[in-house]
């Protein structure tokens, strides 16, 4: 054993304090952020605010203050957002108070609801478990046999419950298996703009994007019609379950705004909020100093410099993120997860010139305001099947397509996972069975040799 000096030629990426400093500020959401230059600011004398600026902040971060509730309405559509956390309110009751009372929960809504309407014990048990098993956006993802053993029950019972009772409770939508279930269930039958739009759910789903003269014929109705229906379709919620579970409340401010101008294009901003007037200290970076103090006085120009640095790159690539978001999913913008298309984060990356990493800092735990409501930028992003064509269609629309599949399989004869596959395959999308059975299983469908032995007597009924 002995010691000696070799010499290695290589190369290594070395985080600079500058380069670190931006890859924190591009990850931190908008309160993270702000919350971090006041630290900045508190320690470093040579950063402060512009107060001619704070006017313009304030107008970027409300920038619909100056909307009429009826404009409000008809962009944003459903106010269930804003008004899911408050309480009832009391006429005349001292606001004061109000705001010490105790948070009513979605879930103990929902169970409050329950207890409220006449039914036998043994329905009323299975309503609050399937309340109980509802995920986060108050969809119903468990097999009614699943659901059935665990009570007690029979499969039949839990749909009769699921149906006639939980999908009736408030707020409309509540309990859905599938996001065009959850859809239906907010429109009424009553009304021709909702009737329309029901026909568009169940007949029309692969066209909705197309042109409204085309859709119009399609659909039998004239123009004005359609724009009805479709507006009517931005205004449903489809996530009626959030605040199920009685999370703590998170404030959120979006870092990107989509809004849409009336000629139907789609104009991007992000808002500045507090940072957008930071700026440094002329009156101590002017003077001169003299050992540490013009040595602690460099070392707090240079970080000051390199925070406006990260916090002009950040807003460039925020930018960027958004023209392609904008550009790839107007559909998603104009009518929700039905017209989302296949996007990958690796497909931005490619899009902006940016490593994928950055487009995963850039997109995770940040919100965007959109003409839909407040959503989640990783809602934006959708993996694709590829198509005989060469192109992608969305996994959202292959799962209702194996829904549709299965609702409409013979009574008694289930058709199996390869048999779904060689009917999406021959209508040109490649997807293989282990695939089938990954999409039935999130829509908590079971296999084929459950659902036959759900429907015995249908079963003995079709071999007659």
């Amino acid at each position: 054993m002995q010691t000696k000096l070799t010499q290695k030629l290589g190369q290594r990426l070395a985080l600079t304090p500058q380069l670190t400093q931006s890859l924190k500020v591009l990850a931190m959401n908008a309160m993270d952020l702000e919350a971090y230059i006041e630290e900045c600011i508190e320690s470093n004398p040579l950063l402060e605010r512009d107060e001619q600026a704070a006017p313009e902040n304030a107008a970027a971060a409300e920038p619909r203050a100056e909307a009429t509730p009826e404009a409000d309405w008809r962009e944003t559509g459903d106010n269930r957002w804003e008004t899911m956390y408050s309480g009832a309110r009391n006429d005349g009751a001292d606001m004061r108070d109000q705001q010490w009372q105790a948070t009513q929960t979605l879930g103990q809504s929902l169970h409050e609801q329950i207890d409220q309407q006449p039914m036998d014990e043994n329905a009323r048990a299975i309503a609050h478990a399937i309340v109980d098993s509802l995920d986060d956006d108050g969809y119903f993802r468990m097999p009614p046999p699943e659901l059935a053993e665990a009570v007690g029950a029979d499969a039949e019972a839990v749909e009769r419950v699921l149906t006639g009772i939980v999908q009736q409770l408030e707020p409309a939508g509540i309990g859905a298996r599938d996001l065009t279930e959850c859809l239906l269930l907010q429109l009424d039958a009553d009304t021709d703009c909702d009737r329309l739009a029901r026909r568009l759910l169940l007949h029309f789903p692969e066209q909705l994007f197309e042109p409204d003269e085309k859709l119009a014929r399609l659909a039998e109705c004239d123009v004005t019609e359609l724009a009805c229906a479709r507006a009517r379709l931005r205004r449903l919620d489809p996530f009626p379950g959030h605040g199920l579970h009685g999370e703590e409340n998170i404030y959120i401010r979006p870092e990107i705004i989509f809004r849409r101008t009336p000629d139907g294009d789609i104009v991007i901003e992000i808002p500045g909020y507090s940072w957008q007037g930071l700026r440094l200290n002329e009156q101590w970076r002017n003077r001169q100093w003299q050992g540490a103090e013009r040595e602690f006085v460099d070392n707090a120009t240079r970080e000051a410099k390199w925070l406006l640095y990260a916090l002009e790159q950040r807003r460039d690539t925020l930018y960027k993120v958004a023209e392609c978001l904008a550009r790839r999913q107007r559909a998603f913008l104009e009518y929700g997860l039905l017209g989302l298309k296949p996007l990958t984060l690796q497909d931005v990356a490619e899009e902006v010139g940016l490593h994928e990493s950055t487009i995963s800092r850039v997109t995770s735990g940040k919100y965007a305001e959109t003409p839909l409501g407040l959503i989640e930028l990783r809602r934006f992003f959708s993996a694709g099947l590829p198509t005989r064509g060469g192109g992608q269609i969305s996994v959202y629309r292959v799962q209702q397509r194996v829904k549709a599949l299965i609702e409409s399989e013979p009574a008694g004869r289930p058709i199996s996972d390869q048999a779904i596959s060689d009917r999406l395959q021959a209508e040109g999308i490649e997807i293989a069975r282990r695939t089938v059975a990954k999409y039935r299983e999130s829509l908590g469908i079971p296999p084929s040799s459950q659902r036959r032995r759900m429907h015995p007597r249908r079963h003995q009924h079709a071999r007659r």
